[in-house]
């Protein structure tokens, strides 16, 4: 197993390149050899730019050659309201092999959904994991026959992922007898800490509605006369400690639902973890310090490991006291910076600002050698010298 080469984008299709040039990276190409399934398979993997010390929850999406990209997209602009996330797109060989759960007659190779969720849980985790800075909370996105893959996951592996993501689920599968069978089994689970998102597109035909097309006995939209029924189930089996939704698209389709459900479902999952400074307005009883670590210890409850907030959340916060004349919620926001980003010279050069505002010239002089002795610029370098006339 061994990195492939670099994966990169171009401004209309991603495409993969060997030699350097002017376009913008997003990730690599990754193999890994499966033994399980007997052939070499590609993934494309994305890892946030960040502290080196950072570790990341993992998004496993599949059909990786066509989801990979606006996972990815939506991981970068909604950092700090969603964690930054690895996305690991996993890319087909034999898509109807890997992706349905059961055999049907009419489809020879149909029916190796567990081999192919062996191969993921067996060896391609244990290689990400080894591979690339990875925090202890999964997510499982898949969709159309993807979205079939992670129910079967969801039901029959459910500790493997934290989250998992139906878009537009293929649960008409074997005549809607393979999802029956777990609908009636739904109390028997334990759900305890998992999400769910459920996406459902209008593939209604017109002149019908939802109501309208469970009746109807043709089977002319299967995916909506599987899901909506599933749905319902779930809302009056409500299993204890299942965090979930679901969301109908009238105005998508099952071929454009993808990126707008992939968005919602990351948002839904993660409703807790954006920090908000707008909270302090007109509330200046509230210790944006003593807020601001509750909030990351629900952070860390949910997640299921602890985490700290980004450099620049403290710094925006600590500037904001500092206008403020909250010198001692400033001071102990600065210092939070550089405890837990020791290398980082701008918390350094920060630290100085706050020493420099208070008067304290020698602890200003200390903050801003160190920041320089991290990183040499010329804005930190000036502020020293100007401490030292």
């Amino acid at each position: 197993m061994k990195k492939l080469i670099i994966f990169l984008i171009s401004i209309n299709s991603l495409s993969v390149f060997a030699q350097k040039d002017n376009r913008i990276t997003i990730g690599t190409a990754d193999t890994v050899y499966s033994k399980i399934l007997g052939e070499r398979r590609t993934v494309l993997v994305h890892v946030p730019r960040g502290d080196k010390t950072e570790k990341y929850p993992v998004l496993y999406i599949l059909d990786g050659e066509e989801h990979f990209q606006s996972a990815v997209a939506i991981d970068e602009q909604m950092s700090g309201v969603t964690p930054p996330m690895i996305v690991v797109g996993i890319t087909n060989t034999n898509r109807e092999r890997d992706l349905t759960p059961t055999h049907v007659a009419n489809s020879n190779e149909s029916g190796g959904g567990e081999n192919f969720i062996g191969f993921i849980e067996k060896e391609l985790m244990p290689y990400i994991e080894s591979h690339y800075p990875t925090a202890p909370y999964r997510l499982f996105s898949g969709h159309s026959l993807g979205g079939l893959t992670v129910m079967n996951a969801f039901f029959n592996h459910t500790n493997l992922f934290n989250a998992y993501i139906a878009l537009d689920a293929s649960l008409w599968w074997d005549a809607q007898r393979w999802i029956k069978k777990y609908e009636a089994e739904l109390t028997k689970h334990n759900f305890s800490k998992k999400s769910l998102f459920i996406a459902i597109a209008n593939n209604i035909p017109a002149g019908m509605d939802t109501i309208s097309i469970l009746k109807d006995t043709n089977v002319i939209s299967p995916i909506p006369q599987s899901v909506i029924p599933f749905v319902h189930i779930l809302q009056a089996a409500k299993p204890p400690g299942l965090h979930w939704t679901s969301k109908f698209y009238p105005n998508e389709r099952h071929g454009t639902v993808e990126l707008t459900s992939e968005y919602d479902a990351l948002r839904y999952i993660f409703d807790y973890y954006q920090f908000r400074t707008s909270q302090f307005i007109g509330h200046p009883e509230l210790n944006e310090d003593s807020v601001l670590a509750a909030h990351y210890q629900l952070i860390s409850e949910k997640l299921g490991y602890t985490v700290q907030p980004t450099e620049n959340t403290v710094n925006e916060l600590a500037y904001s006291c500092l206008a403020q004349k909250k010198w001692d919620v400033a001071y102990k926001l600065f210092k939070r910076n550089t405890d837990n980003h020791p290398e980082s010279s701008n918390a350094f050069d920060s630290l100085g600002d706050y020493y420099a505002d208070r008067g304290d010239k020698a602890n200003a002089i200390k903050a801003y050698s160190k920041s320089l002795s991290l990183n040499e610029t010329a804005d930190t370098r000036r502020k020293l010298n100007d401490m030292k006339k």
